[in-house]
């Protein structure tokens, strides 16, 4: 796809009089475009807002035209939510919880093309250490961030994570970031273990645990996770759950019994109270932590069929896949 400022109008707008209606858009030349979880179903579900779409909600570039000539040539990854402004959410800088937005990858075409118009305030800068490919990381790392955020961890708190995906070790790496004295992965694939593993992480071994991160979205696993968790103890829910969950009689006791808190959490903060992506920016920065070592495939744009022949076959073992230009 090739983009100017001259087609600006050729801009899907959902909401005409809202923020996502105002002019500050720029040429945006996509260098890395990671696979998301999420985007599985809109390819082999039917999960999509409309088709023909363009995927691609993680993604880093280059400002390749502007009107303002300061952001030409600067490098950055984008913030995919555009929201309405109007809401009480909105009010507060809430922008995942707005009751009206767009997407880019989701609601509009992302970025899994080589070029797009970018709205401006949507754009993170990254350092000249922080690769394209570690930018297309930072969405699924400040989305970890901000459930880590939740738990309150300590240097001695033990931590449980459920799915050895790219969200549940981001969350692992986090985790040791803020000091977690222990740190153990579940996951009923084998494989997935030994990545966890070779990447420094413990295989749950049946203690109890202060902090459960429940990354999978599988009914088993958070039923496992409020018997493994200590009385206090806290569950972060941040996987997608494909269908109803339901818990028997016993499991709903323990909750009440062990006081446990039970916290949802939902993308990410991007305001001027809460930053977790400038945070995230920061911490890769500083090497605190490192969602490069995750992408197992870089695969040319002309070949993100292959990308998907990948993950709909199931035969060969993937984490984060990253689409390259």
């Amino acid at each position: 796809m090739k983009c100017s400022i001259e087609n600006i109008n050729d801009v899907k707008i959902l909401n005409s009089d809202s923020l996502s209606a105002t002019l500050d858009y720029c040429v945006f030349e996509v260098k890395a475009c990671g696979i998301c979880g999420s985007d599985i179903p809109r390819v082999f579900s039917g999960a999509s807002y409309f088709y023909p779409i363009v995927l691609g909600h993680e993604f880093s570039g280059i400002v390749k035209e502007s009107t303002n000539p300061n952001l030409v040539g600067k490098r950055a990854c984008v913030f995919p939510i555009l929201p309405c402004g109007e809401c009480e959410f909105c009010q507060k800088q809430q922008w995942a919880n707005c009751v009206n937005y767009d997407y880019y990858g989701s609601r509009r075409d992302g970025g899994m093309q080589s070029e797009l118009l970018i709205k401006e305030s949507n754009l993170i800068f990254l350092p000249d250490n922080v690769s394209y490919e570690s930018g297309a990381m930072i969405e699924p790392t400040a989305v970890c961030l901000h459930a880590v955020k939740k738990a309150n961890i300590n240097e001695n708190s033990s931590v449980l994570i459920y799915g050895v995906g790219t969200i549940g070790l981001l969350c692992g790496m986090w985790s040791k970031a803020f000091g977690a004295k222990h740190i153990f992965f579940s996951d009923p694939d084998n494989q997935r273990c030994n990545m966890a593993e070779k990447l420094g992480f413990s295989i749950y071994n049946n203690e109890q645990i202060d902090t459960v991160f429940e990354a999978s979205g599988a009914t088993a696993a958070l039923k496992d996770a409020i018997s493994r968790c200590k009385a206090f103890g806290t569950i972060i829910l941040l996987g997608h759950s494909k269908k109803d969950v339901t818990i028997e009689h016993e499991l709903f006791v323990q909750i009440l019994r062990k006081q446990l808190t039970l916290n949802g959490s939902w993308n990410s903060d991007f305001n001027d109270q809460n930053n977790d992506w400038i945070d995230s920016i920061e911490a890769i920065s500083q090497e605190k932590i490192s969602p490069e070592v995750l992408i197992t495939h870089k695969i040319p744009l002309e070949k993100a069929d292959y990308a998907f022949k990948i993950i709909g076959d199931s035969k060969e073992l993937y984490n984060k896949i990253m689409v390259v230009m």
